[in-house]
C-alpha cells in the first residue's frame, strides 16, 4: 500500500509538493523491495465520503500517472470510503490493473455514514467505461465498520461471488488486525476459484499461518517510531515505509514461495 497524505482540499493537506515527495519515497521503497503490486489509497483523507471530494479527484490522478511513468508493475487504487466510480475511471486514465472496492455486497455503518454494496453498479460502470480489462478487488465483511446485515463470513463471500469479482478481500476488525485462521478456511471454502487476499494484519511472523493466494501490506511497513496521533490509523501520514521492513517481508514471502 502507498497512502497518500490528504489531498487538495482537506484542511491538514502539506501541499502537492510534499505530497507528491512522500508518495514517491514510498512507491519507490516498495519497488526496489521486489514487492508484486502496488495500492494506492486516499488513506488520511479524513472525512471520508462515500464519493471522492472534487477537489482530490486532479490531485490523485496526477500521482497515479506518476507512479504508472515510474514503474511497470500491476497497480491498483482503492478511493474510500467507496467511490468505485472515480477508481476505475482513474485506473482506465492511469493503466493501472486492478481497482479495490470496500462495501461490495455488505450494508455498513462507519463513522462516516451508511453504504450499500455497490457490485452491480461496479459492474455495470465498468462495462460502461470500456474498462472490463480492470480488475475488481472486492473486500467482503471490510474492517472499520458495523456490518448491518447480520449473516456469517461464508454467506457474505458466496453472495460476492455471485458476482464474479477477480478477487475477494477479507480482513480483521481495525487496521493492523489480522483476520482469523477460521476466516480463511470460511472464505476460502465458498470462493469457487476466484482469490482470496488478506487485507490487514499480516507480518512476516504470521504469514505462514494463513493460506491466501494475496496480501495486502501497508501499516507493517511504515516507520513505527513516530507514534499514533489519531484514532483513524495507527501512524500519521508522515511515517514513511521502511526499506528494511519491504526487504524483510519479501524474503520471508520468497521463502514461502519456495
Amino acid at each position: 500500500m502507498v497512502h497518500c497524505a490528504p489531498l487538495l482540499g482537506y484542511a491538514d493537506c502539506p501541499g502537492m509538493d510534499i505530497v507528491e515527495k512522500n508518495f514517491m519515497y514510498d512507491l519507490k521503497a516498495l519497488v526496489y523491495g521486489e514487492v508484486d503490486a502496488i495500492m494506492i489509497e486516499n488513506n488520511y483523507d479524513i472525512p471520508h465520503y462515500e464519493k471522492a471530494r472534487p477537489s482530490t479527484v486532479p490531485h490523485l490522478t496526477d500521482l497515479c500517472i506518476k507512479a504508472r511513468a515510474y514503474t511497470k508493475k500491476p497497480l491498483g487504487l482503492c478511493v474510500l470510503w467507496n467511490d468505485y466510480e472515480t477508481a476505475l475511471s482513474i485506473a482506465k486514465i492511469a493503466n493501472f490493473q486492478f481497482v479495490r472496492i470496500p462495501v461490495f455486497v455488505d450494508k455498513v455503518e462507519t463513522e462516516y455514514g451508511i453504504f450499500d454494496g455497490k457490485a452491480k453498479n461496479s459492474l455495470d460502470f465498468r462495462k460502461e467505461i470500456d474498462a472490463e480489462h480492470i480488475m475488481i478487488y472486492a473486500d467482503v465483511q471490510v474492517k472499520h465498520a458495523i456490518h448491518l446485515k447480520k449473516r456469517s463470513l461464508s454467506n457474505a463471500v458466496r453472495a460476492a461471488v455471485l458476482y464474479d469479482p477477480d478477487g475477494i478481500i477479507i480482513t480483521g476488525k481495525w487496521t493492523g488486525d489480522p483476520p482469523t485462521s477460521q476466516d480463511v478456511v470460511n472464505a476460502k471454502n465458498n470462493l469457487r476459484g476466484i482469490p482470496l487476499i488478506l487485507g490487514s494484519g499480516v507480518t512476516p511472523e504470521n504469514i505462514h499461518e494463513y493460506d491466501a493466494d494475496g496480501m495486502i501490506v501497508g501499516t507493517y511497513f511504515k516507520n513505527d517510531k513516530i507514534q499514533k496521533n489519531d484514532r483513524h490509523n495507527i501512524y500519521p501520514w508522515q511515517a514513511r515505509i521502511q526499506q528494511k521492513k519491504v526487504n524483510n517481508f519479501m524474503n520471508v514471502v520468497k521463502k514461502q514461495r519456495k
